[in-house]
């Protein structure tokens, strides 16, 4: 057995500021800690020192034996260590990816995960062990979990604590507050019993926010929005499914989709009513919208970009007609893509292939 950690503290060395470098420093001392009884200190460095001992953390560039894992793919999420004693290096080909290679490496070490939340982590204890080698990318580029159901903050914050742990990498909110899966949680169902004020739209963007740091700390590849494009813009609130059928205004009535010769929101819901989008307007309308949102959310990685929910509902007016929903679909997103460009907006468009579409 290597014990050559044994008579002195087990020194970890991440280098350079960046925060998810640093809290994969602050996870590995937690664990190995917990696993080998052992002190564990943390000495950030500026830069690699060959025959400093200690294990440290990093990416290529500062790491001259992980070169092999370079990647101009952010998301390769390459990761590879070689620790033999209580000395070595973990890195990964971006911040992500040193906090998916801190916790390879513990899993390495027999180290588990199996669901979401404090009780389902198991770290075994008295390993004397911890020399490991590996070198790994992930078969798939992107391993990521949207919200949906009925959660509170804590359900979502272990989810995406747990994401990493089990080498996914992205998590996403759907809607531009995620009200309605919140609301169902605090205010319909068992988890709001005892509660009597009502869960607002401000409190779950307050939520949200503090989630969208646990995101952040872990560079997370951030998913957000998806429904709402189609109704919020207009004035039509978008915040779920569950809630009394409502009537557009005269004034929004002619952006709404023609079905059965009515423009009219789709059974009442905001979420299932397409729109007239061989109108120009429309177009212009949500495309602005899209763009607004994106720059007052610079921490969105991945734009999501929805239709209407619901079948049957797509707009039958003559202009609608002379084309398929997905070519005013396309039609749409290149606008945004022209309206992000001119922007300077790094952020990236996701667009779907369901239904209609």
């Amino acid at each position: 057995m290597n014990d050559t950690f044994a008579n002195h503290p087990i020194a970890l060395r991440p280098m350079g500021d960046h925060p998810t470098v640093q809290y994969s420093a602050a996870e590995l001392q937690r664990c190995l800690e917990a696993i080998t009884g052992h002190a564990v200190v943390i000495e950030r460095a500026s830069g690699f020192a060959a025959g400093v001992p200690g294990i440290w953390l990093g990416m290529p560039d500062q790491i001259p034996h992980a070169a092999a894992i370079a990647s101009a793919d952010e998301m390769a999420d390459s990761v590879a260590g070689s620790v033999r004693g209580a000395d070595g290096w973990i890195a990964g080909s971006n911040p992500r990816s040193v906090l998916l290679g801190v916790y390879r490496y513990l899993t390495h070490l027999g180290c588990r995960w199996v669901r979401p939340g404090p009780d389902a982590e198991y770290l075994p204890s008295g390993v004397r062990n911890i020399s490991c080698e590996f070198e790994e990318t992930p078969s798939y580029r992107h391993r990521g979990v949207c919200i949906e159901g009925a959660v509170s903050e804590e359900h979502v914050r272990n989810m995406i604590e747990w994401l990493p742990r089990v080498g996914m990498n992205a998590y996403f909110t759907q809607f531009r507050e995620s009200y309605t899966f919140f609301d169902r949680w605090y205010t319909r169902s068992s988890g709001a019993r005892g509660r009597t004020e009502p869960f607002t739209i401000d409190e779950a963007r307050e939520r949200l926010a503090r989630l969208v740091s646990e995101i952040r700390k872990r560079s997370l590849v951030y998913h957000a929005v998806g429904h709402g494009w189609t109704c919020d813009p207009f004035g039509l609130q978008g915040l779920g499914w569950e809630f009394d059928a409502v009537t557009a205004s005269p004034d929004v009535e002619p952006y709404l989709a023609l079905v059965n010769g009515k423009r009219e929101v789709w059974g009442g819901l905001p979420l299932n009513t397409n729109l007239c989008y061989s109108n120009p307007e429309v177009r212009r309308i949500m495309v602005e919208d899209m763009v607004r949102y994106v720059e007052q959310h610079p921490e969105v990685d991945l734009l999501h970009v929805w239709l209407a929910d619901g079948a049957n509902n797509q707009c039958e007016c003559p202009a609608c007609s002379v084309a398929l929903p997905s070519d005013w679909y396309v039609t749409m997103l290149n606008e945004l893509d022209r309206a992000l460009t001119a922007a300077r907006s790094s952020v990236r468009v996701v667009f779907l292939i369901y239904v209609d579409l």
